[in-house]
């Protein structure tokens, strides 16, 4: 009997923590930036939602490119979601979501959507430690997660590339870490010069954010992670 209640008090608690509100932003971002470089670096509670709507709806994404956004009709962009999709959200502002899409082809979106056009999508239960491991990929960078010596930890090596040719730059990453229900956070140290790494488990996503300096010039492992079959 006590397992099932503190496995029930620890489920009602990551059920709260999934409800919580998608808040934080880059610093001196402006309030209403919402934009691809800075997505997976700016919030610290990603979730999923599905686009609601009616067959033919079309819902247009919202750009950050003048201080009326996303309110403005002009801020309008031609790119849009229909009823089924799935977003994957970093913060609110207003009315409005900052959300990244994955069409089947193509390159990804990120823009604002109205948020009472998203159902959000509650995960059932943390992540186990299986569910970290593989091989996550975000365009060239790589980094793979297996099981580390000591117990309850995880090996993470990553391989990140800028540039091509005699402007080549490279970074690395080799750290053991620990999960905290979907979150993973590790580094150098506590100085801003440090490489420093958050990682969140959203569903099948890896949503991974440094702080730059985790290698060369223009090097970033930040990014939205599949993992690769």
């Amino acid at each position: 009997m006590r397992r099932l209640v503190l496995a029930s008090l620890a489920l009602l608690a990551w059920s709260l923590l999934q409800a919580a509100p998608v808040s934080a932003q880059l610093k001196d971002n402006p309030d209403n930036a919402c934009r691809n470089g800075y997505f997976p670096r700016e919030s610290t509670n990603y979730r999923l939602a599905k686009i609601t709507g009616t067959a033919g709806d079309k819902i247009h994404f919202h750009g950050d490119d003048s201080a009326r956004c996303p309110d403005d009709a002009a801020c309008r962009l031609k790119t849009y979601v229909i009823p089924g999709d799935e977003v994957l959200a970093s913060r609110t502002l207003g009315k409005f979501a900052c959300s990244w899409f994955q069409p089947r082809k193509g390159t990804e979106t990120v823009g604002w959507i109205e948020t009472d056009r998203l159902a959000w999508q509650a995960n059932t239960r943390p992540p186990a430690m299986r569910d970290w491991r593989g091989e996550w990929r975000a365009y060239d960078n790589v980094i793979r997660i297996t099981p580390s010596k000591a117990p309850g930890t995880l090996a993470i090596k990553g391989e990140a590339i800028w540039g091509s040719g005699a402007r080549t730059h490279s970074g690395e990453l080799d750290y053991d870490a620990k999960p905290d229900a979907d979150k993973m956070k590790f580094g150098d140290g506590t100085d801003e010069n440090d490489c420093q790494v958050t990682m969140q488990l959203v569903g099948k996503l890896l949503v991974v954010g440094d702080n730059l300096h985790c290698g060369g010039a223009n090097v970033s492992f930040s990014g939205v992670y599949r993992r690769k079959r």
